[in-house]
């Protein structure tokens, strides 16, 4: 006897998703190609039509959102929390690690389930060397690159990579959403940047040394515009910000998803 189901109305029986032909095909962006080239067409029409314009939405524009100051705080507050609830478990409830991968165990012993994959795991039949663990074997918080000026310089160049401080990304994140920290200072302003044929322009001074700048630049606005226009204009400068735009697509998923990850 055979019993017919309805594909549609049970979802135990819907097909798997297709598998890639070879390692080498690559995954399909989040966004199609096709939108991404309408958008950049869209937004180097907007340029021309508007080169120099003031951005409004926030935190675009440098300026804080103020309904998530508070959220940041209470974020940086539940993260200190937990680590002290974490930290305090920790010392009543034994917690094993092994030595060669990252299996975590919790208990007086560690399992005798043989499913080591660290170096050199082959000779000893892929049994576990479990050690004492510690709070970072729990909950895990990776770090990322502080920025000063999320804004005025948003990325970190190559050469910086030991110049620049590394903090918890949490930490960070709280950070550019209003936290305010003695250790890990960050640049807050008081206006608006504007948009300038594409790039952030900053009229408001940071050091004195920013303020002549301000003060020059605020004098001849139309020498800025020129300046500007001859730095974006050509082929190049269209494909890198297209370039950076199919690339901060992964970055942003990577962020959402693991800002912290438990053992």
């Amino acid at each position: 006897m055979t019993v017919l189901v309805d594909e549609e109305a049970d979802p135990l029986y819907t097909d798997l998703p297709r598998p890639r032909a070879t390692k080498s095909e690559r995954k399909p962006y989040p966004t199609p190609m096709k939108t991404l080239i309408r958008r950049a067409k869209e937004d180097r029409e907007a340029r021309k039509s508007q080169p120099c314009s003031v951005l409004q939405e926030p935190p675009d524009n440098g300026l804080l959102v103020p309904q998530l100051v508070e959220v940041a705080h209470r974020v940086h507050r539940a993260r200190d929390s937990l680590l002290l609830g974490v930290s305090k478990l920790i010392h009543a409830i034994p917690v094993k690690r092994c030595r060669y991968c990252f299996e975590v165990h919790i208990g007086i012993v560690g399992h005798e389930i043989r499913t080591c994959t660290g170096p050199k795991s082959g000779f000893r039949n892929a049994t576990h060397v479990w050690r004492r663990g510690a709070i970072r074997d729990v909950i895990y918080f990776p770090n990322c690159f502080h920025l000063y000026d999320r804004v005025g310089k948003p990325r970190v160049g190559h050469d910086e990579q030991h110049t620049v401080r590394r903090v918890p990304a949490i930490i960070e994140l709280c950070i550019q959403a209003g936290l305010d920290l003695e250790k890990y200072p960050a640049r807050r302003r008081t206006k608006p940047v504007y948009s300038i044929e594409g790039r952030i322009v900053d009229f408001e001074p940071g050091t004195e040394m920013d303020e002549t700048k301000a003060e020059m630049n605020c004098e001849d606005c139309s020498s800025v515009l020129e300046i500007s226009s001859e730095i974006n204009s050509g082929k190049a400068g269209n494909e890198s910000n297209l370039e950076h735009a199919i690339n901060s697509q992964g970055w942003d998923e990577v962020l959402h998803a693991e800002l912290f990850t438990f053992g």
